[in-house]
């Protein structure tokens, strides 16, 4: 791998101990929804115009890849606690 190429990693962090709330985890996908339904509509615009920027222009816009990039790290997180795999609730916002 060249040094002007990035990599994207995602830590998920192992705790030994649970929380009594944990049965109620599942909960937050109701709180959840709300925020997600305009994040997925801008993504998704977000994506389309990275797409015909690569295009055309034949390179990456950096602030494009950043956004994407914070998005799938932070779905990745909820994810990751939706799935029971940590305890600790990520933020609402990245």
């Amino acid at each position: 791998m060249s040094d002007d190429k990035k990599q994207v990693t995602v830590e998920v962090p192992h705790r030994e101990r649970i929380s009594r709330l944990f049965i109620f985890r599942g909960l937050w996908v109701y709180i959840l929804m709300f925020p997600m339904i305009p994040l997925g509509i801008w993504f998704g615009i977000v994506m389309f115009f990275h797409f015909w920027y690569m295009l055309f222009l034949g390179k990456r816009n950096q602030w494009l890849f950043d956004n994407q990039k914070r998005l799938f790290t932070w779905l990745t997180q909820w994810q990751a606690y939706l799935n029971f795999l940590v305890d600790l609730r990520p933020g609402f916002w990245w």
